[in-house]
């Protein structure tokens, strides 16, 4: 299995500041999947608006 990480800069509301997050992927099916941000977006109260997870997983 191959993983994958990549840095991601964006505005963190519950910081209020910008933040960078590392990010760590895995390839499933042949395509990428987000497995680890480590900015615990699960349990932030912001992730349903969340513009740095939103780059993250491609939406």
């Amino acid at each position: 299995m191959e993983q994958d990480e990549k840095f991601i800069s964006g505005f963190c509301r519950t910081l209020n500041r910008t933040n960078t997050v590392c990010c760590e992927y895995e390839e499933v099916n042949g395509k990428k999947k987000l497995v680890f941000m480590d900015c615990y977006y699960e349990s932030c109260e912001h992730h349903s608006s969340c513009l740095i997870y939103k780059e993250a997983v491609g939406d």
